[in-house]
């Protein structure tokens, strides 16, 4: 058992429900229980252990909790920057019952991430895996009367939750190809797997927003700031990150995995750096930018070099800290300007001086300047990548990340353009300052002495690496230098960049929203065509395919599993007029033009199939049949009346027939078989055995029908209850037409 982390999992259920359901007066207060929920992750991951919960027993499913030092990461990530952004949020939000649901769909989103980065079970991550998305999905719709939110909603939706679907077949194809669905016994003997390792790859990239399903990030800006920060840059996005990093180590046994990582992370960085210094909304910039770090933290945790993992491990812990710190940063200043437009925004330096500093401490981390945090992680995963030629492509792409964390810093917070309204805005202070300034500490603390953390990425990875204030004149650091005076002029000598901005605007290049517009637009036009074909209104159409149904897929289990067909024995004459009584009155049912005459047949039919039940010993089964055809007979006869008295010239196509009569002799042969079985006894004499001791009964079909399965027996009696209600509502008015009564 892991009775910590199961018991973490539990409350987050209990609480996050508790406070989504809540019908009670919106309060401040609601955010001091929901800070709870961090606080238990980080408990968490300083006290939990491994551990297995059974969760259906008769599958032999169960949820495994592996609580090593890679998952202790995510789970610190996850608790301490959520307890920032907790705390964050309860000051950015007005008390209401719809703020008081976002919280409690904040804590059931942090659970759901808790328990995925330390399931050890496949299906265990596939479960907290789509539990992450639905309620993402609730928390990018906040703002649900805005037709941006519900798009921006069912456009991540649709996309990880597409995503997660592959991953799901490459999950299970990965388990029965192992052997095993535990992900520590597959690392330790991976298979080969080729189609499961490429399922799985596409649920990573739609997560992590890898390019080309990266678009929904960008677009997911139009949930709550808090939101942005917790799920679109410290934890959600990372859910990707995190399953490329822990299967890494297994998918690298294919040739194919490591270049493909590398292809798609750097087109990611490089695609989102691009775009990053593009925008004037400063939370665009950032979800642009979380784009374009998430491709190089793809490149690190999916390329399976040890060292690079160590790398990889320092750079997303500071990436978690200085970006949630900046979309907080910009959350404060929307609330206290009224915008996030860089062109409009004036002067904050002078006006927002603590948050003014909050965010240059974040930038710094951000654009990697030497004795910041993210300065030492960059060179951790620098040098991860010595020796390869990730690294020169790597610190190309760096140079946008120093040109679009110069544009936020000096667009958020420098002077705005001459012909531009100045916005100057409000001092900001309390949890709207505090909050991201204590991560922004917090980074500036582990940047002068990096080996605060250094043990634990070591037990993370697995590797020792350089995470160290000053790495000395090694090749990662020309690297970096280079990156970092590239960018430096590129961000003084702006015309350059707006020059090549230009010319690739006018370019006919598709944005990733037109892309997925036209995408849904073609799901729901197939989706109309398919549904024309499918439910076109037509009674035959219908019958024809359910019977194809139960023609094709019984057919081809029993055709695989071999079958065994018997000849019943010769029941006498009288068994044999019935037959043909059946036989002829079923053969003169297709070829009869008139109403009355194919309702006598068909009686015909079942009146003969009433007198084989009675000569094979089931007189109970007999009197119903005789009852039932007797009904029916008269149902039809008072509807007949109302019809023309001849059917319509019949239409035989040939589809048609063929499908009849194979059903015809498909159900034939199903009985022979039936009959030619030898089923086990094993109910039947149990039945036979019980019935007089228990029941008091010697005629065991009614002791069956009254007490072993009496519950069967009552809906059944309902049914036929409610059958003879419908057709006594039917029936009245024609008898009271007859009278002559209106």
């Amino acid at each position: 058992m892991g009775p910590i982390m199961t018991g973490v999992l539990l409350f987050h259920i209990a609480l996050g429900l508790a406070l989504v359901g809540s019908g009670g007066q919106p309060r401040r207060r609601v955010w001091v229980f929901a800070l709870l929920s961090p606080l238990s992750i980080l408990g968490a991951a300083l006290f939990a252990s491994d551990g297995r919960v059974d969760w259906v027993p008769q599958l032999d499913l169960e949820l495994v909790f592996r609580l090593d030092g890679y998952a202790r990461v995510f789970l610190g990530i996850i608790g301490g920057a959520g307890l920032a952004i907790f705390w964050h949020a309860s000051r950015y939000f007005t008390p209401s019952r719809k703020a008081t649901r976002f919280a409690g769909t904040m804590v059931l989103f942090a659970g759901a991430m808790a328990g995925l980065v330390t399931s050890d079970h496949l299906l265990g991550i596939f479960l907290f895996w789509e539990v992450t998305t639905i309620t993402s999905y609730l928390l990018i719709g906040y703002s649900d009367e805005k037709a941006q939110a519900r798009v921006a909603a069912l456009q991540a939706a649709l996309v990880t939750g597409a995503g997660g679907l592959a991953m799901l077949g490459g999950l299970v194809l990965l388990g029965r190809e192992a052997g095993t669905f535990l992900v520590s016994e597959i690392i330790t003997n991976p298979p080969s797997a080729s189609l499961a390792w490429v399922l799985i790859l596409v649920g990573a990239m739609s997560k992590s927003a890898q390019f080309p399903l990266h678009g929904w990030l960008p677009a997911a800006m139009a949930a709550p700031t808090p939101a942005s920060a917790f799920l679109h840059s410290a934890t959600m996005v990372k859910a990707g990150i995190f399953l490329v990093g822990r299967l890494g180590p297994a998918a690298t046994e294919t040739s194919w995995w490591q270049p493909t990582v590398m292809v798609i992370g750097f087109s990611t960085m490089l695609v989102g750096g691009w775009a990053a210094i593009r925008q004037t909304d400063l939370k665009l910039l950032l979800a642009h930018g979380t784009v374009s770090q998430l491709g190089f933290l793809f490149v690190l945790f999916g390329s399976g070099i040890p060292k690079a993992l160590y790398g990889g491990l320092a750079l997303i812990i500071a990436h978690a800290a200085f970006k949630a710190t900046l979309f907080m940063v910009v959350g404060s200043i929307d609330l206290a300007t009224g915008t996030r437009d860089l062109r409009a925004l004036s002067g904050l330096a002078r006006s927002m001086p603590g948050l003014f500093t909050v965010a240059a401490l974040a930038s710094a981390s951000m654009a990697a300047i030497p004795l910041s945090f993210g300065f030492a992680a960059k060179e951790a995963a620098f040098d991860g990548l010595s020796g390869t030629f990730a690294l020169p492509v790597a610190a190309l792409a760096s140079v946008l990340t120093v040109v679009y964390t110069g544009r936020f810093l000096i667009g958020g917070f420098g002077p705005a353009a001459p012909e531009s309204e100045a916005v100057t805005g409000r001092p900001v202070t309390g949890a709207l300052l505090a909050a991201p300034g204590i991560l922004a500490g917090l980074g500036l603390v582990i940047g002068l002495a990096p080996g605060l953390v250094a043990d634990i990425v070591e037990s993370a990875s697995g590797e020792k690496g350089k995470l160290v204030l000053w790495p000395g004149f090694v090749e990662p650091l020309w690297w970096s230098l280079a990156s970092l005076a590239i960018g430096l002029v590129l961000l003084r000598r702006g015309e350059i960049v707006d020059f090549v901005q230009e010319r690739l605007h006018s370019s006919r290049i598709p944005k990733s929203d037109r892309v997925f517009a036209a995408g849904v637009s073609g799901l729901v036009a197939s989706a109309d065509r398919s549904t024309s074909l499918i439910q076109n209104g037509s009674l035959p159409s219908y019958v024809t395919v359910i019977l194809a149904t139960v023609l094709t897929v019984p057919a081809v289990v029993a055709l695989r599993g071999g079958v065994v067909v018997g000849v019943p024995a010769f029941g006498g004459p009288v068994e044999a007029l019935l037959g043909a009584l059946v036989v002829a009155s079923a053969a003169g049912l297709i070829w009869v033009r008139g109403r009355f005459a194919a309702v006598i047949l068909l009686g015909g039919v079942g009146y003969g199939v009433a007198g084989l039940f009675a000569l094979a010993g089931g007189p109970d089964l007999a009197l119903t049949q005789l009852l039932v055809e007797t009904l029916v007979i008269g149902f039809f006869a008072l509807v007949f009346r109302r019809l023309p008295a001849a059917f319509p010239k019949p239409i035989r196509r040939p589809s048609r027939v063929i499908i009849s009569v194979a059903v015809g002799l498909f159900v034939f042969a199903v009985g022979l078989v039936m009959t030619g079985g030898n089923p086990a006894t094993e109910v039947a004499d149990g039945y036979l055995t019980q019935a007089l001791p228990d029941a008091a009964g010697r005629n065991v079909v009614n002791v069956v029908l009254v007490d072993f399965r009496a519950l069967d027996t009552l809906g059944e009696i309902t049914v036929l209850v409610i059958a003879a209600l419908g057709a006594a509502g039917l029936i009245r008015p024609l008898l009271r037409s007859e009278d002559g009564q209106p």
